[in-house]
């Protein structure tokens, strides 16, 4: 075979390659996989679903060999594909990107076509390192994002005493670079990956804030993130004061025990502080829900082209649905944070304290690929009791009281304090 042949042999074999990564790594894994998570749900329908940042749920598994290659149509659709790839691997100037890194980018650029900010393609580097959060801590800035309709990344809330807030960045902040990288076109999960990095090391984020005459670098240096579940005292006048930091599996148990030794240490009355808490398991959220409801609707379900809502309801797990209750969001309150504060407020159960909450609710299954990386697929989304959007929308307190960051470093909580107020004085 001479060098023409053995050219257009190798041309051959990796259009013929990418091609299976792309229709049948994409399409199948997802639908393959999906199978496998409706399967595992059945027989219980409280499946512990990832519904925010800091947990994970096992991956699916990977399309078995021998699944069905795509219909002969989709890979027909795939002629213009390979024509604009030709057309740049001959033409384009400068060094030509890795072949992996190219399929990445396709994939990338399907998968943005959803304008879903949470359905997102995830590299095996990025991947590997989120499938390690669960572990209750991590290692980064300290803060809650969010993209813009411009799919720019957005700081949601800067932390209160952790790195981006100590250092400067504020609510509201854009973030265009990460260590002089542009973050345009990379995925919400991808962004933050950059952001992360080793305890002690410096990440320079290029910001775009309101008022400010144009982009400007801010130095963070990254700390360990500390989760500490659950926190918990008895503030003056007998209210028992309960801080969730995640819905992490087996957080309802931890703050159910909390919640019992504040009562028998005189609690009269309660604060639910779910503040710059980012979500976690469904399982946790309705189990939470169900220490302060005897019974009723936790959050709604719906799926694409589902003709019925799945419906979670209080399992009626702890006798204290009658003391006064007071629960504090702000704007990093998101997910399962804002499914118990949904219920709560739905039901008339507690009075809400803080700020307008995240807005993030929808269900994301991830699938794991065959080279390692990760196919996230928003699949579902919530409603509150009432039947309230919670994505996008975020959950509105009944008394709003906003805390700035002058306030932490002043050492103010007027949050807290107006929870206090309103307990005491029972209104």
């Amino acid at each position: 075979m001479d060098s023409t042949q053995k050219k257009s042999c190798f041309a051959s074999i990796l259009k013929l390659s990418v091609m299976v990564i792309l229709a049948g790594g994409v399409v199948l894994a997802a639908f393959w996989a999906g199978i496998r998570f409706e399967a595992r749900r059945a027989p219980s329908r409280i499946a512990a679903v990832q519904t925010g940042p800091p947990a994970q749920i096992l991956p699916a598994a990977p399309p078995t060999a021998g699944s069905p290659a795509p219909a002969t149509s989709t890979a027909a659709g795939f002629d213009v594909f390979w024509e604009a790839w030709d057309i740049v691997q001959s033409e384009f100037y400068k060094d030509i990107p890795d072949e992996r890194e190219r399929v990445y980018g396709a994939i990338r650029g399907m998968v943005n076509t959803y304008g879903d900010e949470h359905t997102a393609f995830i590299d095996p580097t990025r991947a590997g390192i989120l499938q390690e959060d669960a572990s209750g801590a991590f290692e980064g800035i300290g803060a809650a994002v969010r993209t813009d309709e411009l799919g720019r990344l957005v700081i949601a809330e800067p932390f209160i005493g952790r790195p981006a807030a100590e250092a400067g960045v504020l609510r509201g902040d854009v973030v265009l670079e990460v260590d002089g990288q542009s973050l345009r076109g990379l995925s919400l999960y991808e962004s933050v990956q950059l952001i992360r990095g080793p305890a002690g090391t410096t990440v320079t984020l290029t910001i775009l804030r309101e008022g400010a005459p144009g982009p400007f670098p801010i130095d963070v240096t990254r700390a360990r993130i500390e989760i500490e579940v659950v926190e918990s005292e008895v503030l003056e006048g007998n209210i028992g004061y309960l801080k969730l930091s995640e819905f992490s599996s087996g957080a309802s148990e931890k703050l159910h025990n909390a919640m019992q030794q504040a009562q028998k240490d005189g609690a009269t009355t309660l604060i639910l502080d779910l503040r710059n808490n980012p979500g976690g398991f469904l399982s946790e959220s309705v189990a939470v829900a169900s220490l302060f409801l005897d019974e009723g609707v936790v959050v709604r379900e719906q799926r694409k082209g589902a003709v019925d809502e799945q419906v979670y309801e209080a399992r009626s797990a702890y006798p204290a649905t009658d003391l006064p209750l007071v629960v504090l969001i702000n704007r990093g309150s998101a997910s399962a944070s804002e499914i118990v504060a949904g219920a709560m407020k739905d039901h008339g159960r507690a009075t809400l304290i803080g700020e307008q909450s995240f807005g993030k609710g929808t269900v994301q299954l991830p699938h794991t690929l065959s080279d390692g990386s990760e196919l996230r697929v928003t699949i579902a989304q919530w409603f509150t009791p009432d039947g309230n959007l919670i994505h996008k929308k975020g959950i509105v307190p009944d008394v709003v009281v906003e805390r700035t960051q002058e306030d932490f470093f002043d050492g103010l909580d007027p949050q807290l304090d107006r929870a206090v107020e309103f307990l005491q004085q029972g209104n």
